[in-house]
């Protein structure tokens, strides 16, 4: 396995993870299904963003030598019959996302800031139910969507800073809170969340993809 890594990974030109004119399967693959949180659902086209990262999942697969194929679940995968703004709405959304990640064999969480200094909290109960149930969580940062381009994931104290303008090293917020400093992309509890998994906060989709298939192939 350790000797086709580089090329089972190598990222195709196109990108690619499943059967095309020139790819051909002889059989089919299994196939491990991944539930893709993140604060995407929000966006002005939210069902684009997540078809768009579904077909990648898809690409990687073709055009990979991996001996399993990956799909993706995403949170507006879940089908409602009246949606409306209340909290019966609400809930059925809950416990239609919560099916799905209990379906999915990974969670690949989008973990860039949201409304704040932190990632988005729906997405990180998504991270915890996920590590809870015994399944392993990735992570990515990508701001590019939400804020028009790309950032590096900067440590969580210098977001709360750059939030709250205060000093670059201020121990704590402007309301005397203890700011939490481990040199850290975000709360420890969700990084640790990663590490269990074997791995840290993926700088693009695609190296999470990387990180996802390494995962499955036991490297």
């Amino acid at each position: 396995r350790a000797a086709c890594l580089a090329f089972c990974l190598a990222p195709p030109t196109g990108g690619s993870m499943s059967t095309s004119p020139a790819v051909s399967e002889p059989r089919q693959r299994p196939t491990y299904v991944v539930y893709l949180a993140g604060p995407e659902v929000f966006l002005p086209e939210a069902l684009q963003a997540g078809r768009e990262k579904k077909e990648r999942l898809v690409e990687r697969s073709r055009a990979s030598a991996w001996p399993f194929r990956l799909e993706g679940l995403y949170p507006l995968d879940t089908e409602l019959a009246d949606f409306q703004n209340d909290r019966a709405t609400a809930l059925s959304i809950y416990r239609g996302n919560v099916r799905l990640i209990e379906q999915a064999d990974a969670v690949l969480a989008n973990m860039v800031r949201f409304r704040g200094p932190s990632m988005d909290v729906g997405t990180a109960f998504e991270m915890g139910l996920a590590r809870g149930l015994g399944k392993p969580v990735f992570g990515y940062y990508d701001a590019a969507p939400f804020y028009g381009a790309p950032e590096a994931p900067a440590e969580y104290a210098a977001r709360v800073a750059a939030f709250y303008g205060t000093p670059a090293h201020a121990a704590r917020d402007p309301h005397g809170h203890q700011i939490e400093s481990f040199g850290l992309v975000d709360n420890l509890m969700l990084v640790g969340a990663l590490d269990d998994t074997g791995y840290d906060v993926a700088t693009s989709f695609d190296e999470a993809i990387d990180d996802i298939a390494r995962h499955f192939l036991g490297a």
